[in-house]
């Protein structure tokens, strides 16, 4: 069934595909298509969870995202998003805690996230602690960025 589901034209066997390409950045539009397609492509879920183990770190860190909107009862999502966190690359940090956020304070396992979160303060990267920050806020139910933050917001 969920063949006839598509994103951009394209169905769940198309995104699929998408994962072994090549290039890493077709990897990640995979992964991110299948993400948007959600629950309705499970059928999916192994590929994403084998592309949790690319050699490229912002792949993993979409795979992870993507598999959390398909599978979202799955740890293994917090667990690789949790890890990149720790990431030699700023932009691998910061979009590991932008994805952590947007999982929202109700989603399985997601408390495991909130010490690691709290680590980024004194991060070097001024985006890293700022990303760390709004994801906090979002996970621990505030969901507005803390006072210091709000210029960047507006």
């Amino acid at each position: 069934m969920s063949a006839q589901i598509a994103y951009l034209g394209t169905s769940v066997p198309g995104w699929v595909r998408e994962l072994s390409s090549s290039d890493p950045l077709q990897r990640r539009l995979g992964a991110y298509a299948l993400g948007e397609i959600g629950p309705a492509a499970t059928e999916a879920m192994s590929d994403l969870a084998a592309t949790l183990q690319d050699p490229v770190a912002f792949v993993r860190v979409w795979a992870a995202a993507a598999l959390a909107r398909v599978v979202p009862s799955g740890g293994e999502s917090i667990t690789v998003l949790v890890a990149e966190l720790g990431n030699e690359l700023a932009f691998v940090r910061s979009l590991a805690a932008w994805h952590l956020g947007r999982l929202g304070p109700a989603f399985p396992g997601i408390e495991q996230a909130l010490r690691p979160l709290r680590q980024l303060a004194g991060d070097e990267d001024p985006s890293v602690r700022v990303e760390a920050a709004l994801a906090l806020g979002m996970l621990e139910g505030k969901g507005a960025p803390p006072p210091e933050l709000k210029s960047l917001c507006t």
